[in-house]
């Protein structure tokens, strides 16, 4: 009987790590169940690469599912990851494809359910459609706590938008409805009165933006069409959400008939879909030394506890793919703007690819325990890590928590290990207790194999959870002198032979690491390590390591950390 309790405490203290493992690193593995050919993935040890010598993954992953469909927007992220409380359980939502992308795309789900702690389809997930399906949404009714799922397939030989929803929470037993003939790209959010409302996309016209609305379930109002004359869509830029505290739904969209700066606009309703308010413009935000355009991977919106409307949205200098903002946007806050993130590469030695900018697509999710917090996710690409076979950037996950209502940017930091993958199509799905959860892709090889980028490769979808006071404090971005920022300069002379000068800027009083590395990422000397007060320095290299030993000629890099920023450079030494 001793044996029996002590076995049951143990399974116990298991379940509850589970839920509570906010610093386990877990290695991402290849399906064992699936012959496919498998992404080889790091297992995100910490171990030194020239591209950032201390790399940073908190929190643990879980593989929810895989693909080889590395396109999983056009536009935005949509609510594709979800902490459901009624359910108590994440509800999550991916493109998948088994190598042979032109049948078997299809539209898969997973739940992990609290109370089994466990994914209800471990490593794989399931499909919702019996069809080829895609570019869906998915949102979570806050009745029932079932699934609702739209994509669109061809129906009849007709692009049709088609709806799904489980008949139960997390059981993957979907009942189906076709809801609109000749519309796509339709993102969907589900308010509190079970009212289903979808953004459309007409299937000849993709810069047409429609609106239908299925109550009761399985009937469908005729689509209407969104924009007012004069701010026609670009495609494909439109995204849905849904209050879950009352009738309140908000349509947004970014325009195509704007020179640049390109304008972004939405559209209220207080009846559930039934009738939409008036189109209004969202301000551009107060950047400094950039002329703000909104990009169409950049807008994502939800409704507070409180029925306040928020939105981050993605800018960067118009035309431009950097710099690049990540902004929040709260038209009741004072001021409603805040700026959550400045992105500008200090070396650019690849493009990011295809409907993105360095950083963009993010997500927001409030703190059900302290209302006034939110988290802000999105996708960053590298400046200085790219992947050879396609020479396009790497991207990593960055997550940014916001107090005061929004108005305070507290926590911020990288949440993924720069290394040979990119991970795209963040969406972060909510807090429960004090962990928050990330979905995202691991694409082996950056670049979309869609638009021949590449290969196709076997990516994992994963999960991260991560105890939300883990990020690195933030350090307050100042829109007026953003510009004083970590700076390093290209050393000189570059090559050389015996000496050559570093010179690096630090704004602030802090920390601050300057080291050599050499072409296999091993730490060669350290140049300066301690607290520095602001201002311009520079180290001198003697070509020597911390033994005081003479390097060989060939390729280093050298690295300057600080709390909040690392950059890279190449050098070369010579004979």
């Amino acid at each position: 009987m001793k044996k029996v309790l002590v076995m049951l405490l143990l399974v116990l203290v298991a379940a509850y790590a589970v839920d509570r493992n906010i610093t386990r690193i877990q290695t991402v593995l290849p399906n064992p169940n699936d012959n496919r050919p498998q992404t080889k993935i790091s297992p995100f040890t910490r171990q030194s690469n020239p591209i950032n010598p201390t790399p940073l993954l908190i929190g643990r992953l879980e593989v929810i599912g895989y693909t080889s469909y590395d396109w999983q927007a056009n536009g935005p992220v949509y609510h594709d990851c979800i902490y459901d409380p009624v359910a108590n359980g994440i509800h999550c939502l991916w493109m998948y494809s088994h190598f042979n992308q032109a049948t078997d795309r299809q539209m898969y789900y997973n739940f992990y359910d609290f109370s089994s702690h466990a994914w209800n389809w471990p490593d794989a997930g399931i499909g919702v459609y019996t069809m080829r399906s895609g570019y869906g949404g998915m949102d979570n009714d806050p009745i029932s706590g079932c699934a609702y799922v739209t994509a669109h397939a061809t129906v009849s030989s007709v692009m049709t938008t088609v709806a799904a929803r489980d008949q139960a929470p997390g059981a993957g037993l979907f009942e189906y409805s076709n809801a609109a003939a000749g519309y796509q790209w339709p993102p969907c959010a589900v308010s509190h009165s079970e009212n289903i409302g979808v953004a459309l996309t007409n299937s000849t016209d993709q810069d047409s933006l429609w609106y239908t609305r299925g109550t009761p379930w399985n009937t469908w109002s005729t689509p209407v069409r969104i924009p007012d004359p004069g701010a026609p869509a670009d495609f494909p830029t439109q995204n849905i959400a849904a209050s879950k505290t009352s009738n309140k739904m908000v349509y947004v969209w970014q325009c195509s008939d704007d020179p640049y700066p390109e304008r972004a606009m939405y559209k209220l309703s207080t009846d559930g879909g039934a009738t939409w308010g008036t189109q209004t413009q969202i301000p551009f935000p107060p950047s400094v030394g950039i002329t703000p355009g909104f990009h169409i991977s950049g807008l994502f919106a939800m409704f507070d506890a409180s029925d306040n409307l928020h939105i981050v949205a993605s800018v960067s200098d118009t035309g431009f793919t950097i710099p690049a903002e990540i902004w929040h946007y709260c038209p009741t806050n004072t001021p409603a703007y805040k700026l959550v993130h400045h992105y500008e590469a200090d070396t650019l030695t690849a493009p990011v690819g295809y409907n993105a900018i360095f950083a963009t697509r993010p997500s927001i999710v409030q703190d059900a325990a302290n209302p006034t917090n939110f988290y802000v996710a999105w996708e960053e690409f590298d400046s200085l890590n790219y992947e050879p076979l396609t020479t396009l950037a790497r991207a990593d996950i960055y997550v940014a928590q916001l107090t005061n209502n929004g108005n305070t940017v507290a926590r911020k930091g990288r949440i993924t290990d720069p290394n040979t993958t990119s991970k795209r199509f963040p969406v972060v799905g909510g807090i429960k207790n004090d962990t928050v959860f990330v979905q995202y892709l691991i694409d082996s090889i950056a670049g979309m194999e869609l638009y021949t980028q590449g290969v196709a490769t076997n990516n994992p979808v994963v999960v991260q959870r991560f105890y939300k006071n883990s990020l690195p404090a933030a350090v307050e971005e100042n829109p007026s002198n953003r510009y004083y920022s970590v700076a390093l300069k290209p050393a000189s002379p570059n090559p050389f032979i015996y000496t050559t000068n570093i010179t690096y800027t630090v704004p602030i009083s802090g920390n601050v690491n300057l080291t050599i590395y050499d072409i296999l990422g091993r730490p060669v000397r350290t140049m300066v390590s301690g607290t520095k007060t602001p201002g311009e320095y520079t180290a001198i290299w003697d070509g020597k390591d911390a033994n005081g030993n003479k390097t060989q000629a060939g390729i280093y890099f050298y690295t300057l950390s600080t709390a909040d920023k690392s950059v890279s450079r190449k050098i070369i030494r010579t004979n």
